[in-house]
């Protein structure tokens, strides 16, 4: 029997990840979905909603105010029915037992109860969004390895993992597997690599895979065991300075519970603003704001959580700096933030050169939203993809592709 002791490592480093399928992050882009469609009609929607689902039940509160009138009931019944298909529900197996079984719940079957507010907006209120409604602390981070997109090694092998898990389990369909899913990866230091960053190994990566009650099994873990051990090393080929390849102790551990043929919101309730730590940085770092999902780009959480990003990776962009936090703290009616921290490898910068930085990256909510398009920006798949999209350092396949998630997208 494996014991806590055999996985005691000094410095051990740990992430995770869910696919689209997972209830958490299920309700995460039905409330960015819903985020999406009020801003097509309004760039200055005013939104605020959250989600929660169970079994065939889908819960949304808060409120959804555009200009000129409301958002039709029925448009906003269907675009949450859309986010469950394009999550995956519903989709048959061909091939695999008789064809037909499919993942539970199918979104005809939902049962979309709109407890929100959906009402036309007041323009003196529309005309204020450039001013806070409220308090909040942003932080923003990044490392400064290119190669792990900016962010903590374990949170972009995290994430690189859930993608290409995402990807096995939506082109193989004779796997029978998905849509909801999880994975923890390990890694522990093994010395010091190029620039003086902590080069890592892969220790071990915990997984659990939802499928249909006739899918292979045995296949579909044997699959997941060799991704996983193939794209570890790859990245480990790609940046050996920053990581080793898998060792011989390496495992991985796939539906260790037994079979996972419930999942989604059959197997477990959801809601919005859960899956916090994976949206940002992983447990490693600090995050100090709210959820990001369910809030329109006006909102503090949102747009702070993204300037502060990109102004840490610009830091270490410019390769005089390790390892960038920023940080800002708001209060009620501020248009820019009330204070400022920018940190350099741990040591605060003085008030010229955090001056320097503001003027290149104006902190406001008026300039954040304009100069990064946050109008624009498709909320529902940055919600399924990673909130960092290319300008913030992270793949291209994040917040910055506007284009719907599809399968045939993957």
């Amino acid at each position: 029997m494996r014991t806590n002791m055999e996985f005691a490592v000094a410095g051990l480093r740990v992430a995770e990840a869910v696919l689209p399928g997972h209830p958490d992050k299920l309700a995460d882009q039905i409330a960015d979905a819903i985020v999406d469609i009020a801003l097509a009609k309004d760039p200055r929607a005013i939104v605020q909603v959250e989600v929660a689902v169970h079994h065939h039940i889908c819960h949304v509160n808060g409120r959804v105010s555009t200009a000129g009138a409301p958002l039709d009931r029925a448009y906003v019944e269907a675009t949450v029915r859309g986010v469950y298909e394009r999550a995956g529900f519903g989709e048959p197996f061909p091939g695999v037992g008789d064809g037909t079984d499919y993942q539970c719940p199918h979104p005809a079957q939902v049962d979309v109860q709109l407890a929100c507010t959906i009402d036309e907006s007041d323009p003196d209120e529309r005309a204020m969004r450039e001013y806070t409604d409220d308090q909040a602390i942003h932080i923003g981070y990044a490392i400064g390895t290119p190669d792990t997109r900016w962010l903590p090694m374990e949170q972009h092998l995290a994430w690189l993992l859930r993608d290409e898990l995402l990807k096995l389990t939506v082109t193989d369909r004779t796997l029978g597997a998905g849509p909801d899913g999880k994975l923890l990866v390990a890694l522990r230091p093994t010395g010091t690599g190029a620039g003086g960053f902590t080069r890592y190994a892969p220790a071990w990566v915990v997984s659990s895979v939802q499928h249909i009650e006739a899918a292979p099994t045995v296949v579909l873990e044997r699959a997941v065991r060799e991704l996983f051990t193939r794209v570890l090393r790859l990245e480990a080929a790609r940046m050996p300075e920053l990581l080793d390849a898998p060792g011989a102790d390496f495992v991985v551990r796939v539906n260790e519970a037994g079979p996972f043929t419930d999942g989604g919101p059959m197997n477990d309730n959801g809601q919005t603003g859960r899956k916090l730590v994976m949206d940002f940085y992983g447990p490693q770092v600090a995050i100090g704001g709210g959820a990001l999902s369910g809030k329109d780009p006006w909102r503090l959480d949102r747009a702070g959580a993204l300037r502060t990003r990109q102004i840490a990776v610009a830091m270490v962009q410019t390769g005089f700096v390790r390892e960038a936090r920023v940080t800002f703290v708001w209060g009620p009616r501020d248009q820019r933030p009330s204070g400022v921290v920018l940190e350099a490898d741990g040591l605060v910068l003085d008030a010229p050169a955090t001056a320097r930085w503001l003027e290149r990256f104006d902190p406001s909510l008026a300039a954040t939203h304009a100069e990064l398009g946050l109008a624009h920006v498709n909320w529902e798949n940055c919600a399924r993809a990673g909130q960092w999209g290319q300008r913030f350092g992270a793949a291209a396949s994040a917040g910055d592709v506007v284009r719907p998630f599809t399968y045939a997208a993957v």
